[in-house]
């Protein structure tokens, strides 16, 4: 029998890779992505690229990616995340919308959203940087 979605997304929020071994958040995203309701996991999935903002989770991190972007409604809750955690792969996202053709979300012009990050001198300069690289490139 499986779990309901919300236990998963707490096993997802519990989760902490041991000596580098991300199997086990896979595991957890495909039993979400088979569950009853996988939306209720986009927050927790959110906070792991919080948790972790400038890993790829050994490429675990695409899949939360393309799972993400399989789920509707998860594009305001990106940029909340984005917004009070930025982070690689939140960045990434936000750039992968740009690229579909968004200019904002939930009245965030994502443009201004990679700007703010970029000059925001609290930021770690690997988000910084990656969050420039973005702007550029969709001003260009």
């Amino acid at each position: 029998m499986s779990r309901p979605a919300s236990d998963i997304a707490n096993a997802i929020d519990e989760f902490e890779p041991k000596n580098g071994d991300w199997i086990e958040l896979d595991d957890l995203l495909q039993e979400l992505f088979r569950s009853e309701c996988p939306t209720l996991g986009i927050d927790a999935l959110l906070r792991v690229f919080g948790r972790f903002p400038t890993e790829d989770g050994a490429e675990v991190f695409w899949g939360i990616v393309h799972g993400l972007e399989s789920l509707p409604g998860y594009e305001k809750r990106l940029v909340q995340s984005v917004r009070s955690s930025p982070s690689e792969f939140g960045l990434i996202m936000v750039h992968r919308l740009l690229n579909s053709g968004f200019d904002e979300v939930a009245g965030v012009r994502l443009m201004t959203l990679l700007e703010i990050i970029a000059q925001n001198e609290l930021i770690p300069d690997d988000i910084r940087r990656t969050a420039e690289k973005f702007r550029i490139k969709h001003t260009t």
